[in-house]
């Protein structure tokens, strides 16, 4: 007569061994039995089925294929999910990766510069390649994980290095653009409220609006924050506000919405008024700068796009004989950095008077 064990709670769940003990067979049968990998016989593999029913055992799949480099593993690096916006490129991450059946194996910390840590830690695990939403790809390690026949896809900053793949925001075409509205309505003295110094995409954006206003004869104030969060727009507001009447700049580009909205917060209760007094524009098109306290003036990211880039590398990579080369479609352009950029959407709201 066959004993079975009874079967095991989910504090101690059941195994493999536990399976081959049972069924008097050995662990390498067991495998064959639910692979359909190597010779075993009919009768043997029934008995195998019935014990692991009986006892609730089933194969790990994504052990099992991982073992084998099957799993359909993404690792994606991301941090500061406190970050509006980066929680929204991680939300569209997710569900595409959710449409096309792969599995996000995620790497995150609260600073941008623990990203080359967590690329090494990457390494130590089978996963079809690397997705990095955050800080900075150094060469070296970009190199480590495409010569072990990986992919590396960065979005929203370089991938430093030929064979990765690369695509992002035109950022400093956002620069210009808000340059160029802020010089329309008029006005005459400018300031940038930027992120970090190292920050890639941050400082691109104010190129493009250095650059934009200095065509006109203009040079504007940048003033760089810690952090790009409302704390630091309510702290710009306060530095205004600390300036001679005469002195204040009367047209605002902030690199991203979190700021611009920390910003317009500071200024309320002022005697200044938006956009009466002060234009100010904002980045990311954040769902709260439509929101009625503020409607902001902002560039949406072509995130879609950008996340379907991203998927069709993915697919290349696995089905390498359909690869084509990067292409620079409509709205887009391929950078000498071979960065493949998207060109952003800029939607008008009540924090600007002007039109493009």
């Amino acid at each position: 007569m066959l004993t079975v064990p009874a079967r095991t709670s989910p504090a101690s769940a059941a195994t493999s061994r536990d399976v081959a003990k049972a069924a008097n067979v050995s662990q390498a049968l067991v495998s064959r039995a639910f692979s359909g990998n190597g010779r075993i016989a009919p009768e043997t593999r029934d008995r195998i089925l019935k014990v692991a029913a009986e006892i609730g055992w089933r194969p790990n799949a994504l052990a099992a294929s991982m073992v084998t480099g099957d799993a359909p593993l993404v690792s994606v690096i991301t941090t500061r999910l406190s970050f509006d916006w980066r929680a929204q490129v991680l939300s569209h991450l997710l569900k595409a990766f959710e449409a096309w059946h792969l599995q996000p194996l995620l790497f995150y910390a609260e600073s941008d510069r623990e990203v080359d840590r967590l690329l090494a830690e990457t390494i130590s695990w089978r996963t079809r390649g690397v997705v990095v939403t955050a800080g900075v790809v150094p060469e070296a390690r970009a190199e480590a994980i495409l010569s072990r026949g990986q992919f590396l896809a960065a979005l929203n900053r370089p991938g430093n290095h030929p064979e990765a793949f690369s695509i992002a925001t035109d950022n400093p075409i956002g620069g210009r653009q808000a340059a160029t509205v802020l010089l329309g309505e008029g006005r005459g003295r400018f300031l940038a409220l930027a992120g970090p110094e190292d920050s890639w995409a941050s400082s691109r954006r104010v190129d493009g609006f250095v650059d934009g206003l200095g065509q006109a004869g203009h040079q504007p104030m940048v003033w760089h924050n810690a952090t790009m969060t409302t704390e630091a727009g309510l702290a710009c507001a306060d530095r205004l506000l600390a300036l001679p009447p005469n002195e204040r700049p009367d047209g605002v580009f902030s690199t991203n919405d979190a700021i611009a909205l920390g910003f317009i917060d500071g200024l309320r209760g002022s005697g200044m008024t938006i956009p009466q007094d002060l234009s100010i524009i904002g980045f990311d098109n954040l769902p709260a700068s439509s929101w009625t306290p503020y409607q902001l003036t902002s560039f949406e990211q072509p995130l879609d796009a950008m996340v379907l880039g991203v998927l069709d590398h993915i697919h290349a990579h696995q089905q390498p004989e359909a690869a084509q080369p990067p292409s620079a479609p409509e709205a887009h352009r391929l950078g000498a950095d071979g960065v493949i950029y998207c060109a952003p959407r800029l939607v008008l709201r009540q924090t600007t008077r002007g039109q493009l």
